[in-house]
């Protein structure tokens, strides 16, 4: 039921789901549904819910792990390229938490983890760029601007995905290209670790 909710809301959005809607998707009448979750509001951030746990906290966790690199960084940036490369179609409908940002901006949001993404991703770049396998050193500071700056990109390849995935996907790969030139090896164990220039 949360599911049927959730890819009705990733389509469509929050304002662009009516109650008929969600009726329809789920199988539940209205009564049923209010019963179940109270709200649309309600039903909405159990979408969200499920959309964040599992589907985004899967990508941001290695970057987010003890030991973590530049080389996460760089997996998750490859790791979007290859989702819309290989479905288009799917990701043209973006991604849920970022369509719930753009549509409630200068609104109340209905569910209390949407403006969370900013900062946990935010927060998962700049872990990585600092981490103990990091193959450059950069100064802190240094370290929260780049991560800042890889955030607003993410946002923005995930808003172009929803014009064209595949040019989302070769931003993607430019944005490896961008990490890659701070001095990041792919490196395989044992192997000298390079130093940013």
């Amino acid at each position: 039921m949360v599911e049927a909710a959730k890819d009705l809301f990733w389509e469509h959005g929050y304002e662009g789901s009516t109650l008929a809607d969600l009726e329809k998707a789920t199988g539940l009448n209205r009564s049923s549904l209010y019963q179940a979750f109270g709200t649309k509001e309600a039903l909405f951030a159990a979408a969200l819910d499920s959309y964040i746990d599992g589907f985004m906290v899967p990508r941001l966790a290695p970057m987010d792990r003890p030991g973590a690199g530049p080389r996460e960084v760089i997996a998750f940036l490859r790791g979007l390229a290859r989702l819309f490369r290989a479905d288009p179609k799917r990701w043209r409908r973006g991604c849920l938490w970022v369509n719930s940002l753009a549509e409630f901006s200068g609104r109340e949001l209905p569910d209390s983890r949407a403006p969370e993404y900013r900062d946990r991703l935010s927060a998962a770049f700049a872990k990585a760029l600092s981490g103990t396998k990091a193959e450059f050193s950069l100064p802190p500071g240094d370290v929260q601007r780049r991560g800042r700056m890889l955030t607003a990109a993410t946002f923005g390849v995930w808003l172009s995905a929803r014009v064209d995935p595949l040019e989302a996907a070769r931003i993607c790969d430019d944005l490896v290209g961008e990490v890659r030139s701070w001095g990041v090896a792919e490196v395989t164990p044992g192997s000298p670790r390079r130093r940013a220039r």
